[in-house]
């Protein structure tokens, strides 16, 4: 439904744009469409937009005329397959997506061109679809980088402009992009972080222009103890460091800690924070991850609400790299790595798209979701005084969220292959 509207909106437009083009059907030459496919990889949006080259639709008038009589249709094996098969420098290919929508009830083909930092893109060898004797033929020569500038793509006679191939490598570098581009691209690299005062400040060896620093006026201690009201509301909020026994209280009283890192970006103090939290028997900080709720499944939380929270990360974002590097910096022996079984209770989404799918078909499916919930196991997480809390209903949902995610993947992965 999301990608109906983006392309009806195009349409709406009447115009093409500098990360949208329309084709009447599909490319007879299969150079004029790597073309097409290398322009739109190397587009030049500031924001990092997706490129969308969408067949059916008339690029004069804007009318739809739909593909299903097109005989030069693809499908994604065939573009994924033709652009496998091309020599491409640092052997990274374009990453596609061909998806087919219904405007008018007529059948609309979007080639989505997903936007990476890897760019520029080009061929390292030439590649030509005509013989050598036909004239206006397509070359698309080894080292020359196309590109799309606003609604244009560069021709394949010439390359790209001084300013489009300088954005690109920018780009690549970490040099352009939002606040929270350059800082999850800094992030990516675990290895390349260092600190010298026991984690307070991290410093990053190949971008001087990042720092991320503990705030000192920022400390929330919360007592972790048997019989405590505020046992339950502590391992309600934070139900991720609970996921091992070993992270209750045993008898002694435990503290839990919550601290928050500002992050430095060439000097400037980013409206971006990471917040960590701290088990007694934790070395490492945890970042958290998102928090939002699952609306009106029938699965009360302390039995008088129908909005059920849950934590998940995404892949690529700012908190689930931050873990990682947390993790990675301040978790180096085996026994402090065998507490780490939050990801037993939090889905990692590949994208925020696939999150709300991913939500939309529990909805769907919620009577047999419910079912799975309250029938989940979970005393391996749980002291035998704690088993009854109500907050038990968090593990128990994250768990089946987890479980319920890696069914789902499988399952479309089952249909994508069927329709093959």
């Amino acid at each position: 439904m999301e990608l109906k509207q983006t392309v009806e909106s195009f349409i709406r437009q009447s115009s093409e744009g500098s990360y949208w083009d329309f084709k009447q059907c599909w490319h007879k030459d299969s150079a004029d469409l790597l073309k097409d496919i290398i322009c739109m990889a190397n587009n030049t949006t500031i924001d990092m937009r997706d490129g969308y080259i969408i067949f059916g639709v008339e690029d004069k008038t804007y009318k739809i005329i739909g593909v299903s009589e097109d005989n030069n249709r693809k499908n994604q094996e065939n573009i994924i397959g033709f652009l496998s098969s091309k020599l491409w420098s640092g052997e990274e290919i374009p990453d596609v997506d061909v998806k087919t929508i219904k405007i008018d009830g007529k059948e609309i083909d979007v080639l989505i061109i997903h936007n990476h930092d890897v760019t520029p893109y080009y061929l390292l060898q030439d590649y030509s679809k005509n013989t050598v004797t036909e004239k206006n033929k397509t070359v698309l020569r080894a080292g020359v980088i196309y590109s799309r500038i606003g609604d244009r793509n560069t021709s394949s006679a010439e390359c790209a402009t001084k300013q489009a191939t300088e954005f690109l490598w920018r780009k690549r570098f970490g040099l352009i992009g939002s606040d929270e581009f350059k800082v999850i691209k800094r992030l990516q690299n675990v290895d390349g972080w260092y600190s010298t005062d026991e984690y307070d400040t991290l410093f990053n060896k190949e971008y001087s222009d990042i720092k991320i620093e503990r705030d000192c006026n920022y400390n929330l201690e919360v007592k972790i103890n048997q019989g405590k009201a505020e046992t339950g509301t502590w391992v309600m909020d934070f139900p991720y460091l609970f996921t091992s026994t070993v992270n209750w209280n045993i008898g002694k009283e435990e503290i839990g800690r919550r601290s928050k890192w500002d992050i430095f970006l060439g000097g400037r103090k980013l409206d971006i924070s990471i917040y960590g939290v701290q088990a007694t028997k934790q070395t490492y900080y945890h970042i958290e991850p998102n928090m939002t709720y699952i609306e009106k499944l029938g699965i009360y939380l302390n039995k008088f609400s129908d909005y059920v929270q849950y934590y998940y990360y995404l892949q690529d974002s700012v908190e689930h790299l931050a873990y990682r590097l947390f993790f990675t910096m301040q978790c180096y022996r085996d026994d402090q790595k065998y507490l780490n079984k939050a990801f037993t209770v939090i889905p990692v989404f590949e994208s925020e798209q696939e999150h709300t799918e991913f939500i939309e078909y529990v909805k769907i499916h919620k009577d047999n979701f419910k079912i799975d919930v309250e029938s989940q196991s979970v005393e391996e997480m749980f002291p035998f005084y704690t088993q009854t809390v109500d907050t038990v209903i968090v593990y128990k949902l994250g768990k089946t969220l987890v479980q319920w995610l890696d069914n789902w993947r499988c399952r479309c992965l089952d249909e994508q292959n069927d329709e093959i």
